[in-house]
């Protein structure tokens, strides 16, 4: 995967807001049966032993035990009982929004891995699963990051898959403004030349970046910005003023006020620390 497809996916993923609404481990009943429905939310299945049949989208599939089923918001789906001894899973409900998008409406990522009976995907569920009874204060955020870290595992999974993980066709407009970014971030770009690249109105277009990435075209530009004059002031012994020319902020004082709103420190102390870790 290119550099730029990988930055385009990460920042779906730091702007993933995710609530689980159930969750469970047992086997089916007799009766477990659904035909040709819609779910408003993403399922999780993780099959331990048994038979059955599901159908996600147009594709079906009898679901074998170490297989990790992802069953997608807003796809036609079907599920039964087969005739052999019924199925034992986890499994979960849960949203997954980028903004106003559903994560896998935006990436390109296989609905079903083999994970195998036990490993890391089973104390996942098992993880996510002890938040079900937590009374602490705390349980909401206990439950999110399990259930955070039970997607990031399945996507890095599938990443290293055949299949592989790419951004979605719907994505392409906006591929092509970050693969603009990161060629042009050291010079003075515009809202117009970055609307252009997505063939999008500079208004709608400031308006549909922010859904996908909650922060603006700018503000994702300086981001850029300021990761690369990190990078030159630990791996160089450039001046302010040079890597100030070299990522687009001339300006030494402003480079330095954006430094420090983003790190927390200034560029010099930043040097400093971070050359005296090895």
């Amino acid at each position: 995967m290119d550099n730029v497809r990988q930055q385009l996916i990460r920042l779906y993923l730091d702007n993933l807001q995710v609530r689980v609404t159930e969750m469970g481990f047992k086997q089916v009943l007799p009766d477990w049966r659904d035909l040709d429905y819609t779910p408003d939310y993403n399922k999780f299945y993780l099959i331990c032993e048994g038979e059955g049949w599901l159908k996600i989208g147009d594709t079906e599939y009898a679901p074998q035990p170490g297989q990790w089923f992802l069953m997608p918001q807003g796809v036609k789906q079907s599920y039964s009982y087969a005739s052999g001894p019924r199925f034992t899973k986890y499994w979960c409900h849960f949203t997954a929004m980028v903004g106003e998008n559903n994560l896998f409406d935006l990436l390109k990522i296989p609905v079903v891995l083999d994970s195998g009976v036990e490993g890391e995907p089973q104390r996942l569920f098992r993880e996510l699963l002890a938040c079900e009874n937590d009374t602490s204060l705390t349980a909401p955020l206990l439950l999110k990051t399990a259930m955070m870290k039970l997607i990031a595992h399945y996507i890095e999974r599938a990443a290293s898959s055949a299949v592989g993980v790419e951004p979605a066709a719907e994505s392409m407009p906006l591929q092509a403004v970050i693969e603009h970014i990161h060629l042009h971030y050291n010079r003075n770009l515009t809202i117009d030349e970055l609307a252009e690249r997505a063939h999008l109105h500079p208004n709608y277009f400031i308006r549909v970046f922010r859904r996908h990435f909650g922060t603006s075209p700018i503000q994702y530009v300086n981001r850029k910005r300021i990761e690369e004059a990190k990078w030159l002031l630990t791996s160089t012994d450039l001046k302010l003023a040079e890597i100030g020319a070299r990522v687009g902020i001339p300006d030494v004082s402003y480079l330095s006020k954006l430094f420090k709103s983003s790190t927390g420190l200034s560029p010099t102390p930043y040097r400093l620390t971070h050359r005296s870790n090895p």
